[in-house]
């Protein structure tokens, strides 16, 4: 056995009434057997604290022996265990001897065979790790002053099990419902070329052609599908930073509504969806630029583009203190700061059958809506690999829609992937279900008494689950650690 010597150990008199002992005269012969009236064995901090009251009164081991009892703690396996202090209760020549001839060892007590007051017995030792799971049983041995010590019966004191058994938490899938139509965007850059100080379009002019191609084509791909409506059409036109801003106002107007005409007329759009803006001078175009390249004096210049002042003297600015790079600008980047931003919106029509979700879901899945999702996850098991894919797939298009998010979190813990359900549910809501699954991760992770928080809310909330889980976890908070095998304390 190992021995600890880090311990702190109490003996005195007390009043506690504890049973008596049987006689030990005779060990080999019949069994002893040690009762107490009290028994309290606790772990406080990083301590294991073994307290118990033993009666002297009927122990009566002869004249001229001793009993010896020792609190032995064992791990459950056996691999492990540890002897505590030792208590002897001596027969009249034997207690006489020890107090006569003074050969205790430091800090050991005897104590009178048939004393009427009771021993306070108290042992503290430090809380190992294997003692999470262990048995205490008390050692007897009977022993006069020149035979070797004769073993007694071992008495089970008290078993410990601090291990919490695993939280196994039921998790729950909700229905996805959003129904709102599915708005899709497509959008695109053109550098249209205007006559030098001119609004008017000249559509062959340059690379006009090419640039109006873009636009046509973006619009023409929505016109043919079958499954889509523009709803919105919109143009804004940049004008580059030379010139005063009062003429590059005009430019961005007059050209914007030039090409928002051309362009209608064209793809015969009506008017109530075609939308214009204007930016008379790209300043964060050249930032943008001036972050992305390198070039003499970048932050200095970049200081002016990005400053309150007005716009003709923060282009001006640029010209006088740096002339060199300010013509390169004025070549090679002010052309592309002259172009025209287009977005077309357009609506999905609402799908009648799961079949053709399913052909959806398999080539444009940005096309459906949660609801559509969920109809086709309902042709598979809850829960399923499948299910989980299209759910999956469903927070991947929709990564705000909260019951999308609350299944996403669900499949993550049951991957174990506790930081990315956590992710999914800060955008879950604050429905039942939420505060469920926001108890199940508490739970998984460890904080026990928080999960009981959120499923006590999720219970008052009316879900019928939780009130299920708040019982199973109750269980596992409140079980007994301790169990004692003697006395009125045994449980």
């Amino acid at each position: 056995m190992k021995a600890l010597n880090s311990y702190k150990l109490l003996l005195a008199a007390g009043g506690v009434l504890f049973s008596a002992l049987m006689p030990v005269s005779a060990f080999a012969a019949q069994d002893a057997l040690l009762k107490v009236n009290d028994i309290k064995v606790t772990r406080v901090a990083d301590e294991l604290v073994v307290a118990l009251d033993i009666n002297p009164r009927d122990v009566n081991p002869g004249r001229d022996k001793e009993v010896t009892f020792t609190p032995v703690v064992r791990s459950a396996n056996g691999a492990d265990s540890l002897e505590l202090p030792s208590v002897k209760i001596a027969g009249r020549n034997r207690y006489y001897s020890h107090l006569r001839n003074k050969d205790l060892a430091d800090g050991a007590k005897v104590y009178y065979s048939g004393d009427r007051q009771d021993i306070e017995y108290r042992a503290e030792v430090p809380f190992l790790p294997w003692m999470e799971c262990c048995q205490i049983d008390m050692r007897q041995d009977l022993a006069n002053c020149c035979d070797s010590p004769e073993a007694g019966p071992e008495t089970p004191l008290a078993r410990l099990d601090y291990i919490r058994p695993p939280f196994v938490p039921a998790f729950n899938f909700v229905e996805l419902t959003g129904d709102s139509a599915i708005e899709l965007s497509a959008e695109g850059r053109a550098f249209i070329t205007f006559v030098v100080n001119r609004t008017e379009l000249k559509e062959n002019y340059m690379n006009n052609p090419e640039e109006l191609d873009k636009i046509y084509k973006t619009i023409k791909v929505v016109q043919d599908d079958p499954d889509a409506t523009i709803t919105y059409v919109s143009i804004k036109g940049f004008a580059s930073p030379e010139g005063p801003y009062s003429n590059n106002v005009r430019l961005a107007m007059g050209r914007t509504e030039t090409l928002k005409e051309v362009v209608r007329k064209r793809m015969a759009l009506d008017a109530e969806i075609m939308h214009t803006d204007y930016e008379p001078e790209d300043w964060q175009g050249l930032i943008d630029w001036l972050k992305a390249n390198e070039i003499e004096h970048r932050d200095e210049i970049m200081a002016i583009a990005s400053s309150k002042m007005e716009p003709d003297p923060r282009n001006e600015e640029i010209r006088r203190r740096y002339p060199e790079q300010y013509d390169y600008i004025l070549k090679n980047v002010y052309p592309w700061l002259r172009h025209s931003d287009y977005k077309v919106k357009y609506r999905i029509k609402a799908y009648a059958t799961v079949e053709e979700l399913m052909e959806v879901y398999k080539v444009s899945p940005e096309r459906m809506r949660p609801v559509d999702f969920q109809r086709i996850a309902a042709t598979c098991p809850t829960g399923s690999e499948q299910y989980k894919e299209i759910m999956l797939k469903a927070v991947e298009i929709h990564p705000y829609d909260s019951k999308s998010n609350l299944n996403a979190a669900t499949i993550a813990l049951q991957a174990g992937d506790l930081d990315k359900a956590g992710q999914y549910l800060d955008r879950a809501g604050d429905s039942a279900e939420a505060v469920y699954t926001r108890g199940v991760l508490a739970g998984m992770a460890g904080d026990l008494e928080r999960a009981m928080q959120y499923f006590d809310k999720a219970a008052d909330m009316g879900l019928e689950s939780a009130a299920a889980q708040k019982y199973n976890l109750d269980s596992i908070i409140n079980r007994n650690t301790i169990e004692y095998l003697i006395g009125p304390s045994k449980k």
